[in-house]
């Protein structure tokens, strides 16, 4: 993992698609509890509404399909977390997934 910064704090969770909208080569933040890999329409995250802390490991969407999906996408995924927007900057590159997805489950460590 590069040494990524960030511009502000923010409470995440182990969760790398907590929070983000599923665009096409990206994951964009919106600031809430929707979860990116339930893509019909706004779909806040499951194991929150039932109580418990978002965590991609015992998550019941973290199935070996979706795995497999993601395994397929995760080169060329961006992601746009918001507090690693550098501050005056009106666009950036992003983070790859694979550093964000490392940033946010090293949390639950």
């Amino acid at each position: 993992m590069k040494n990524l910064k960030q511009a502000s704090d923010k409470k995440r969770y182990a969760c790398p698609f907590y929070g983000f909208y599923m665009a096409p080569g990206a994951l964009l933040d919106t600031e809430g509890n929707q979860c990116a890999l339930l893509t019909d329409s706004y779909s806040p995250c499951q194991m929150q509404v039932y109580g418990e802390l978002p965590n991609f490991g015992a998550c019941p969407t973290n199935t070996e399909e979706k795995r497999k999906s993601i395994e397929a996408v995760s080169d060329h995924l961006m992601v746009f977390p918001k507090e690693f927007k550098p501050k005056g900057n009106k666009s950036w590159e992003g983070i790859s997934f694979k550093e964000w997805q490392e940033y946010v489950i090293q949390l639950s460590a």
